[in-house]
């Protein structure tokens, strides 16, 4: 990816990489002792001059979020993570259903199809990246873990539809579901996969559903630009 053939915001492109920089570290998605790439591979990932990132560094040094060490490289200090108020909702697994039903599935790279082990328990599961599209233009980006037993099932269509709809179909038994919704920046990545301007305000909403016995059978992180989502709340009195 070439980071100077996206269409961006009228700033000097090294505040544009701090920005993304500092967005990661103050969300916690970057978390305190972290490792930053060495300079020429954020040079290359990024599609910038070297200077662009040497100047980037600076600034988030100067406000204390990194720390850099001679012959060590540069890490994420320890930084006060705003707290985020929860507001809990309760809502029917249908509505998910509903919601994808208008939405074409394109993957993103085939490559991005592979089997992992998870630690915890000991299952395998099918991690798949892809666009979800709406009208032909990028709906949301999605980066999904799936039970192998149940991918195995229906290898095709988990490759080419909607997987909520395939396990709709497959009659797989849900004992439960949750998902939590939180507003985060685009990086470079995520901009160009949903034709938005870096740091743009997206969801990112996380999504997990767990078998009768309560175990993990399908997760997903989901990214939508922010001005393709609302959240509508009935309160009761």
């Amino acid at each position: 990816m070439n980071l100077q053939a996206m269409k961006r915001r009228a700033v000097p492109l090294h505040a544009e990489v701090a920005d993304v920089l500092r967005h990661q570290i103050l969300s916690g998605e970057l978390s305190s002792g972290t490792k930053l790439p060495a300079l020429s591979q954020l040079t290359a990932q990024l599609g910038v001059a070297r200077m662009t990132v040497v100047q980037a560094m600076n600034t988030l040094e100067e406000e204390g979020l990194i720390e850099r060490f001679s012959g060590r490289g540069t890490f994420v200090r320890e930084v006060e993570i705003p707290d985020r108020e929860t507001l809990n909702m309760q809502a029917k697994l249908s509505q998910i259903h509903s919601m994808v039903e208008q939405l074409e599935v394109s993957v993103v790279d085939s490559r991005d199809t592979s089997v992992v082990q998870q630690q915890a328990d000991g299952n395998s599961y099918c991690c798949m990246k892809r666009i979800h599209a709406k009208q032909g233009k990028p709906f949301c980006l999605v980066d999904i873990k799936l039970d192998n037993k149940i991918f195995t099932q229906a290898t095709d269509r988990f490759q080419r539809e909607i997987v909520v709809t395939v396990l709709k179909d497959l009659g797989v038994d849900i004992g439960s579901a949750r998902q939590k919704v939180t507003i985060s920046y685009a990086d470079f990545e995520l901009a160009q996969a949903l034709e938005i301007s870096v740091n743009s305000a997206v969801f990112r909403v996380f999504r997990e559903f767990f078998d009768t016995k309560g175990c993990l059978i399908y997760s997903a992180t989901l990214f939508y630009p922010g001005d393709s989502l609302e959240l509508e709340i009935d309160f009761t009195v």
